[in-house]
């Protein structure tokens, strides 16, 4: 039976396993002909979005694995803004010269995870 899903992860990428947990989830949903809607990141998960977050070399990075998740999945890779804006992670719509959100991730309000599973049948799991 194909499934639909929308991920909520709210860890970040350093701190715990859980950021890594979500991505493997995603691939094997989709390698098993399920279908993941959205990824939302929320609280710390909004780091993942950082094009200034340079992890170790011997660490796995987190933002380039769901980069390329999203890119062959079509998949939106949306940070609620708020949360972003409260930890740094900020756009030039934020009124500052500069941004340091990854192109790959959109920033939206957090109304759009909700409307989106209100909206339709998904199933939401969160990280």
């Amino acid at each position: 039976m194909h499934q639909q899903f929308s991920i909520f992860v709210t860890k970040a990428p350093y701190d715990s396993r859980n950021n890594e947990s979500a991505l493997q989830f995603c691939y094997a949903a989709t390698s098993s002909g399920h279908t993941i809607v959205q990824v939302f990141f929320y609280a710390a998960a909004v780091h993942t979005a950082s094009n200034l977050l340079l992890p170790n070399s011997d660490e796995v990075n987190q933002r380039e694995g769901w980069k390329r998740f999203a890119n062959k999945h079509q998949v939106p890779l949306n940070v609620c803004t708020t949360a972003g804006a409260r930890r740094g992670i900020v756009t030039q719509d934020d009124n500052l010269a500069f941004d340091n959100y990854d192109p790959a991730f959109s920033p939206v309000g957090m109304i759009e995870y909700f409307a989106a599973l209100k909206a339709n049948n998904f199933i939401g799991i969160q990280f």
